[in-house]
């Protein structure tokens, strides 16, 4: 029983991660971005030729001078030549 629980748990850490929206800057340069989900608001840097993994599930980003998204799933936002894209 313990380890059916366990598993389980273990599942739901999983598919939640790999429903998670990514952020990809392909530039050189780095960006600052603001992540609202819900009723929070998480600001950062992304630095050039990096990967923020797990963001978020459902959120807006914006990458400031490039532009807003809306994301939510497994979407990947990639920041290329001072451009926001969704896949």
């Amino acid at each position: 029983m313990l380890k059916k629980l366990i598993i389980l748990i273990s599942l739901i850490f999983v598919s939640n991660s790999l429903l998670a929206v990514s952020l990809q800057n392909k530039d050189e340069k780095s960006y600052k971005i603001s992540v609202k989900s819900n009723s929070s608001t998480m600001r950062a840097t992304i630095n050039g030729g990096t990967v923020k993994g797990s963001i978020c599930n459902k959120c807006s980003v914006s990458v400031e001078g490039v532009g807003k998204v809306e994301a939510n799933g497994s979407d990947q936002i990639i920041i290329k030549d001072g451009k926001i894209i969704k896949k």
